[in-house]
């Protein structure tokens, strides 16, 4: 039989500060923003560990919720109504970002199991940020996944002129309402790396913002989508949207960082994207 993978969650509290002791005042401010004032910040951080292993033929488990639960209660009672950088010894020399905190509690959660194995750790800030530190799979050591929400509302309408009124209307159905309809879309941009050594974080947020909300957020807000250039030949599929915002943000992002685009349309559809190849799309829109 195949592994089978068993996901718990669990909430804790904890407070941190982003500093770096060898850099001066206006350095730490530029590079940290907020996240750098003195008596630091806290976090209603969510853990999600997911476990991987074979079925065991008499409990029928992979391995006993209770006994991971027992698990993330010990490891946690260190992190957990905790600063940090004060009161644990993880983060004497690193900074306690989401990055170095799953690597952390990957570590600390991997060395009490026994029957089973750690297949990934998602650790939430808070709803619009997580990280992921999955199973390496072949990857390099540490290599975290940052996921980053944004938010728009737009309107658009499935339709396209290489069909027929009545093949639009078949296929479409109520999307191809004329006067359109719309959509509170949330983005979910996800980047991979390493931790940087001074930083801890893999990747600069306050530029994947100013990106993100100055090429797609800024572009897109509040307006209706069918008048946009790049698709004036193109239908607004989600598929589409998504394959143009990659092109856009993979201009500004290097593609060995950017990892996925995903795009929530409605609670019930949800699509992503791993291109790689810029299209001719993006280029004419610019």
């Amino acid at each position: 039989m195949s592994n089978v993978f068993l996901t718990k969650r669990v909430e804790f509290c904890a407070s941190h500060r982003y500093y770096q002791p060898h850099w001066s005042d206006e350095q730490n401010l530029i590079t940290f923003g907020h996240a750098y004032k003195l008596h630091g910040h806290g976090h209603n951080y969510l853990l999600e560990v997911s476990v991987g292993g074979p079925v065991n033929a008499v409990t029928g488990m992979v391995l006993n919720m209770y006994d991971l639960k027992h698990i993330l209660e010990i490891v946690l009672s260190e992190f957990d109504h905790k600063d940090l950088d004060r009161d644990t010894p993880y983060f004497t020399t690193t900074i306690a970002t989401p990055e170095n905190l799953a690597l952390v509690l990957s570590k600390r959660i991997a060395s009490h199991l026994q029957w089973a194995y750690l297949e990934r750790v998602r650790l939430f800030e808070d709803e619009d940020l997580y990280v992921d530190y999955p199973n390496n799979n072949g990857r390099q050591m540490n290599t975290v996944f940052l996921t980053r929400r944004y938010h728009f509302s737009a309107a658009h309408r499935l339709h396209t002129d290489r069909l027929s009124p009545e093949k639009n209307k078949e296929i479409f159905g109520k999307c191809n309402n004329p006067n359109g309809h719309g959509h509170n879309y949330t983005i979910e941009i996800t980047i991979c790396g390493q931790p940087h050594q001074d930083t801890g974080t893999i990747y600069n947020l306050p530029h994947l913002d100013q990106v993100v909300n100055d090429t797609i957020v800024k572009r897109f807000d509040h307006q209706h989508i069918n008048y946009d250039p790049a698709f004036r030949d193109t239908t607004t599929t989600g598929e589409n949207l998504l394959v143009l915002m990659w092109d856009l943000l993979s201009k500004e992002i290097p593609v060995e960082t950017l990892y996925k685009v995903g795009l929530i349309e409605t609670r019930d559809n949800y699509f992503e994207y791993y291109g790689q190849i810029p299209t001719q799309s993006a280029t004419s829109a610019s």
